[in-house]
């Protein structure tokens, strides 16, 4: 059975590991423009704090110098916490159009707002122009039930690279997919999604294997969800009315997908 024949059976729902990922995905988008000034401080200073704490457990010689520099850090990495703790509490809890604009501009996918206004309204369910917890929950499971290659997915495209991006640093590596995948989809299929989104030639390029920005995840997600639909019912449908697949093909996915939502 090929992989987009596999792709048209049964997918389960969502995994306890995806729904707590897409809640933290979640909550930073929610005031994504303010949360990300103050994380952009905030992660180099963790990362220099958990160095120093590791050079004082591995030489009980370290100098007064590095428990001095420790301590500045962390006082800096509370101050900087309570300012998020604040941002959080002032939330309206809903992503707006500005909050994904600005995502979509820090992984480098600027975006212009008319657009981003039609990411959010193909599941903006209440149609209050924001996106809330259960429209988020409810697009997810949507999409990774999707047989078809049609459910909207611009958003769920955005929200699944952030998902697998855990360290938040606008790069997926193979180490960070590899868990998620193998829960969803079994080792033999996991190794098919990995090929899917870095290649055949997977080299590691780092401490977390090859890695991948959201313009490349991008353009390897298009291209299966557009898979998925030539091998649907539905798809082979319309390359017989078409007359093949490579006319079929001209039109764009965003445009097969309009008649398929509201």
């Amino acid at each position: 059975m090929s992989y987009y024949s596999q792709a048209q059976e049964e997918q389960p729902g969502i995994t306890p590991q995806e729904e707590i990922q897409l809640r933290r995905v979640y909550d930073l988008l929610c005031d994504y423009g303010a949360k990300r000034a103050v994380l952009k401080i905030l992660r180099p200073q963790q990362e220099r704090a958990n160095q120093l704490r590791s050079k004082l457990d591995d030489d009980e010689g370290a100098d007064l110098m590095v428990a001095a520099e420790l301590q500045k850090l962390d006082d800096e990495i509370e101050e900087l916490q309570i300012k998020l703790r604040t941002i959080e509490a002032e939330s309206d809890g809903l992503i707006s159009v500005q909050d994904l604009m600005e995502a979509l501009k820090t992984l480098g996918k600027k975006t212009p707002r008319k657009d981003v206004e039609d990411m959010i309204w193909e599941v903006d369910e209440d149609l209050d122009c924001c996106v809330n917890w259960e429209e988020m929950l409810l697009m997810f499971q949507r999409n990774i039930r999707d047989r078809t290659g049609l459910e909207p997915s611009q958003l769920f495209n955005v929200v699944q690279f952030m998902i697998f991006d855990q360290d938040e640093n606008g790069l997926v590596s193979v180490d960070e997919t590899m868990n998620m995948l193998y829960a969803r989809y079994g080792r033999v299929r996991m190794e098919a999604k990995l090929k899917e989104l870095f290649g055949d030639d997977m080299r590691e390029t780092g401490t977390q294997g090859g890695e991948i920005d959201f313009l490349t995840y991008l353009r390897a997600v298009e291209k299966t969800q557009l898979m998925t639909f030539l091998n649907s019912a539905h798809g082979k449908a319309q390359v017989a009315k078409a007359g093949s697949a490579r006319k079929l093909m001209g039109a764009s996915l965003g445009d097969l997908e309009k008649g398929s939502h509201h």
